[in-house]
């Protein structure tokens, strides 16, 4: 992914400042579509995702998302991310980029060497979908523009997700933030990733929208407060 978009002679420093600006005071767009995407399904599934996070993912509604971490048996954070009640006996556990493999692998350890009679089964989808995250002040009328799906804080409060189309194209969108700001995350088949992203910059032209990278991305989650797998949980902090 872009470390960050550059125009004509402008330098790095000033481009990640820009996108900033242009997430925080309008709307950017986020490609997120390399985090891992696990789905772990069946009648066991709840109580697998308790052994493997921190915190309880039993008891996450259908319809719902919660965020949640991973330890090691040493006790050293190893990934982190957000699960998705899917139905009943699915969940959708969202990864970091680098973590999709290890951590499905992980999974797999677990349940054919320690687990074996659960009834779990899971699957890498990560590279069947394409996900854009649509951030800022402005993100919710960028998408209402686009039509299909009601985005209203009432029908899709935060840490909740819908699925339906958006631009004609199937979708699910995520209402979770890792910017501090208004924040839907917009996952589509992997092959429409690109009509999406276009659609998106022609409606939200007159706002200004803005494609940001990865150092924009790493600036606004650190003056939130969120941490960053790998670069600050090492065992020592």
């Amino acid at each position: 992914r872009a470390y960050t978009y550059l125009r004509s002679a402008e330098g790095v420093h000033d481009a990640v400042n820009r996108e900033i600006r242009a997430v925080r005071n309008s709307v950017g767009l986020l490609d997120a579509s390399t985090l891992g995407k696990l789905i772990v399904k069946g009648p066991d599934a709840g109580r697998f995702l308790d052994m493997l996070y921190t915190n309880m993912m039993s008891t996450l509604p259908v319809g719902k998302c919660r965020y949640g971490i991973m330890c090691t048996e040493n006790g050293f954070l190893t990934d982190d991310g957000v699960v998705v009640r899917l139905s009943e006996d699915t969940r959708l556990c969202h990864a970091t980029t680098g973590g999709a493999e290890r951590i499905h692998g992980w999974m797999e350890d677990w349940l054919q060497c320690e687990w074996w009679d659960w009834k779990v089964y899971t699957a890498n989808v990560t590279e069947e979908w394409a996900q854009i995250a649509v951030v800022g002040p402005k993100a919710r009328e960028v998408l209402e523009r686009l039509g299909g799906m009601d985005l209203s804080p009432e029908a899709l409060p935060f840490m909740g997700w819908a699925e339906g189309e958006i631009a004609g194209i199937p979708a699910r969108v995520y209402r979770i933030s890792f910017s501090g700001e208004l924040s839907f995350e917009v996952a589509v088949p992997a092959g429409r990733g690109l009509e999406l992203w276009e659609k998106l910059h022609e409606v939200g032209a007159d706002l200004n929208i803005t494609p940001y990278g990865t150092e924009a991305m790493h600036i606004l989650r650190a003056e939130k407060g969120f941490i960053m797998i790998g670069d600050e949980t090492d065992g020592t902090v």
